[in-house]
């Protein structure tokens, strides 16, 4: 048995479209998991945000420890502009607005910072140098199967947005 979970993300490493993967390569999450019964609408839904954006570009941001009992390190992002915030908030309310309803709204719109994680219990990510620019010129769909009994999550890159010049 299977239950198919999506998210959306920006992709720190080049990955092609439909690879495997159980560890999370460096990634900066826009929204978290929300479940699809609609791939068509869904892709029309993703293409529609990506085309009200521009290409744009954030800095890599001072590196601290969150959590309470799991400590883990992430790197913050610097978005002076609020471009990301305006990225993400879009996808947001547009995955909200069409019927897919996202998981864990707990840091999502205000409380929402932007981050990708450094170390954890399955990753070992490398810090980027600290006003690095991150260009962001698409964000991808992710799919995740999680394959009851084993518990395993496998997950792959379902597609890109292009986001405008």
């Amino acid at each position: 048995m299977k239950r198919n979970e999506h998210l959306v993300v920006i992709m720190l490493e080049p990955m092609p479209k439909g690879e495997e993967f159980e560890i999370w390569p460096r990634h900066i999450t826009i929204v978290p998991w929300f479940p699809c019964d609609d791939e068509a609408r869904l892709d029309d839904t993703l293409r529609a945000v990506a085309d009200r954006h521009k290409k744009f570009k954030v800095q890599a941001g001072e590196v601290e420890e969150w959590g309470r009992r799991d400590k883990f390190k992430v790197q913050k992002i610097d978005d002076e502009e609020k471009l990301l915030h305006k990225l993400h908030l879009d996808v947001f309310r547009s995955l909200e607005k069409d019927g897919f309803q996202v998981h864990q709204k707990d840091f999502l719109g205000e409380k929402y910072i932007p981050h990708f994680a450094l170390r954890n219990r399955l990753q070992r990510g490398q810090e980027l140098e600290r006003r690095q620019l991150i260009t962001v010129d698409k964000f991808s769909l992710i799919k995740q199967l999680r394959l009851k009994g084993s518990g395993r999550m496998i997950k792959s890159l379902a597609g890109d947005y292009e986001l405008k010049d």
